[in-house]
């Protein structure tokens, strides 16, 4: 019985953590945009100050490629938000 309740646990705490991203159970799919892996690097990486501009500086490069990169792992990891939580 134990088990059973720790995976009903687990569970409720998914579904909360996807409601509290804007994603439930009445969502349309009118109001959801795709968002990708190569998206929350870039974020993550702007909230620690690394910018593709610093990034380019830092290394001496004209260009480092970092959208193409971005939309591959967009294309290969990615899934649907709630436009309006964001």
């Amino acid at each position: 019985m134990d088990e059973i309740k720790k995976i009903k646990d687990e569970i409720n705490n998914v579904i909360k953590e996807l409601e509290e991203n804007g994603i439930g159970s009445r969502t349309s799919l009118e109001e959801l945009e795709t968002r990708g892996l190569g998206d929350v690097i870039e974020s993550t990486l702007e909230k620690f100050g690394v910018t593709q501009e610093r990034f380019k500086e830092w290394f001496d490069l004209k260009e480092c490629n970092c959208t193409k990169r971005k939309k591959y792992l967009n294309n290969i990891f990615s899934w649907k938000i709630n436009k309006k939580h964001e």
